[in-house]
């Protein structure tokens, strides 16, 4: 429960809907003394204390929701924050204003050292919910089940999670489970980095996004002597975990409640604290290889649903090798596509294709046997390790919704074994099979004394999407600190919109670029590739695979006059309702051209924060009430608002300009 610090009384006005002015309820300085010579006199403040409930805190002798940022007195606000008037005659507000970006090494604690040995722990944590209820079986009662039932995120609310039939449990199979409770087991997959006075930690979840929060949260619990300067926390976006934001709970076609489970959340924390632990208690010396692959989308399951198609077919890949023996520590990877294989109609928790990644790349690829037995392709032995997939630049939309999979023996799964786990586990053999390739063929190339440095910052963006407006303040389906805003009425804020706080980082381990983003990048604002513009890293332009256009194209991709048909893959379709205005993209630098011409980009997307799509300015159209604008506009009802894109890049730039300095 919260503590009620001081108030006034009788000041019900102030709280009821209106446009009340708290602020002028005090004269008192804003730390809400008097003079110090005595001057002056504190009004009055509440005799009473009441208690307020954990989502509420006390100002002028009521209990206010803690997203309603007014105030009267700075101890009404958090620590970090000031009551400020911003206007006379309105509510004063709990202001933030977050600090400078910061780093190591040449910080206090983190001093600057010879940089020549590279630690490197890795460990792989199961979060798998230990139980939860299903729902019952027709005819069946049990009342209550939805409170401790697993609701599934990433599609329509109200999809609980099922047991697996106990026939599928422990048999062999891309079909079959390994748990009553899991088709496969949820991870937090970690690696930590050590060199001199600097550590980082970096921590890949199996679930759809983990709010900057909850993050900070993680990390106040990080015990001191792990010595852990920075962690980033990410997560793979996966559809088929349950809900970690509080959007997709019981309920349609609105959610009724939250979707997070609070047995789920504190598993996450509780065994990720225990894999930092185990990682630190590991670091030894370590080798770096690295390479950006090139696997372009054939086999992967890649389909791009909004225009421009463009996609980011970056795959970089990092290897630590024990110094000692040469056995891996981990290998990380980033790859761009929707872990949703399994698609709206799956019920049992699984982590979809990242799962068969990490066990092929691990585990490696048997040999592929003609029908006389001849060897077709040849077996790829494991690497061994930990695995540690982050998400790229999915946003745009790129998702497996008409991709087809290839596996490792090059079959197809298509229609209706398009959303199985068959075709998941494709997905998986394909992915492995790049990187298996470039270990064992020499691709990856060594890193010699590579150093290790972070920065990163906060930076404050607000929601403008009044989806998510509703959700928070109306449903309270969403649990996290906003800022900087008193909250009028149910639609009306002053000064401006509520404000999240939220964080981009780069780490840089030699020529290897680490840099995160707190939402679902569309792959064009790293890449380019817009028509008439130039594009950086190579990456793929058009829909080459023809999922939904054929190729009737120019040669730029756009679609040719009535009655002219090109021959080249299209970045919209000719039919295309309301398509993008490419004359007003971006010219570019984009992204990678931000970083130094040596640098190894690696992207991991929805690190540090789970802030939904990040529409580039140019055509982004806010939703016409809860409705998606003409076209294909869909990730504007599900992103903060048109302002995160930029407001990052703001940040990143920070980030990239210290770096040079």
């Amino acid at each position: 429960m919260a503590w009620m610090v001081g108030c006034t009384p009788d000041n019900d006005a102030q709280h009821d809907g209106g446009e009340g002015d708290a602020g002028d309820q005090h004269d008192a300085s804003q730390d809400g003394g008097g003079d110090a010579d005595g001057g002056g006199l504190e009004p009055p403040r509440c005799e009473a204390f009441p208690q307020c409930a954990d989502d509420e805190r006390g100002v002028d002798c009521q209990c206010i929701s803690n997203l309603d940022r007014r105030c009267s007195y700075d101890d009404e606000c958090r620590p970090e924050e000031t009551c400020q008037e911003i206007e006379a005659g309105r509510p004063k507000v709990c202001i933030y204003e977050p600090p400078a970006p910061r780093g190591c090494p040449g910080e206090p604690g983190c001093e600057a050292g010879a940089q020549e040995v590279l630690l490197a722990g890795a460990a792989s944590m199961i979060i798998t919910p230990e139980s939860f209820k299903a729902p019952p079986a027709d005819g069946e009662s049990d009342p209550g089940w939805e409170e401790e039932a697993m609701w599934l995120a990433g599609f329509s609310s109200g999809r609980p999670a099922i047991f697996c039939p106990e026939e599928r449990i422990g048999c062999e199979g891309p079909e079959c489970c390994v748990s009553k409770f899991a088709h496969d087991d949820l991870k937090s997959q970690i690696v930590v980095l050590r060199q001199d006075e600097t550590t980082v930690a970096m921590v890949s979840l199996d679930v759809v996004g983990f709010f900057h929060t909850d993050i900070e949260a993680l990390r106040a619990r990080i015990p001191a002597e792990l010595g852990i300067d920075h962690l980033i926390v990410a997560s793979t976006h996966n559809h088929e975990a349950p809900d970690t934001a509080g959007q997709w709970g019981p309920g349609s076609p609105l959610p009724e409640r939250s979707g997070r489970n609070p047995a789920f959340i504190e598993r996450i924390f509780s065994q990720t604290l225990l894999g930092l632990e185990q990682a630190v208690e590991t670091l030894q010396p370590a080798d770096v290889q690295s390479a950006v692959l090139k696997p372009g989308v054939e086999g992967l399951a890649i389909s791009d649903s909004r225009p421009p198609y463009i996609f980011d077919d970056n795959l970089p890949v990092v290897r630590l090798s024990a110094v000692d023996d040469g056995a891996t520590i981990a290998t990380l990877l980033s790859f761009a596509n929707h872990p949703e294989v399994l698609w709206a109609g799956n019920q049992l928790i699984t982590a979809d294709y990242p799962h068969y990644v990490r066990h092929y790349i691990e585990q490696g690829l048997d040999a592929v046997q003609g029908a006389q037995g001849q060897e077709l392709k040849p077996a790829l032995e494991g690497l061994g390790g930990v695995t540690v997939f982050f998400a790229g630049a999915l946003g745009g939309l790129i998702n497996p919704g008409r991709g087809g999979a290839l596996n490792y023996a090059d079959e197809a799964f298509e229609g209706e074994l398009r959303h199985s786990f068959e075709a998941a586990d494709a997905v998986g053999q394909r992915l492995a099979m790049h990187v298996l390739q470039a270990h064992h063929g020499g691709e990856l190339l060594p890193q010699n004394s590579p150093a290790l440095s972070f920065r990163t910052t906060e930076f404050l963006t607000p929601i403008e999407n009044a989806i998510f407006q509703v959700a928070a303040f109306g449903l309270k389906l969403i649990e996290r600190d906003v800022y900087n805003a008193a909250q009028i009425n149910a639609q009306r804020f002053y000064p401006g919109p509520p404000q999240v706080l939220t964080e981009t980082s780069m780490v840089r381990l030699g020529p290897v670029a680490f840099f995160t983003a707190p939402g679902e990048v569309f792959p064009e604002s790293l890449v380019g590739g817009y028509p008439g513009r130039a594009s950086v890293w190579d990456p793929v332009i058009g829909d080459v695979e023809e999922r939904r256009v054929e190729a009737v194209c120019g040669p730029d991709g756009m679609p040719l006059e009535e009655g002219e048909q090109g021959e080249s893959p299209c970045v919209v379709r000719p039919d295309q309702e309301n398509p993008p205005n490419f004359e007003q993209a971006p010219e570019g630098p984009y992204i990678y051209d931000r970083l130094d011409a040596e640098a190894m980009p690696f992207f991991i997307g929805l690190g540090g924060d789970f802030l939904g799509y990040m529409v580039p300015a140019y055509d982004f159209e806010a939703p016409q009430g809860t409705n998606a604008a003409p076209g294909s506009h869909y990730e504007e009802t599900n992103g903060v608002s048109g302002q995160i894109q930029a407001d990052w890049e703001v940040a990143l730039e920070q980030l990239l300009r210290g770096e040079a300095d």
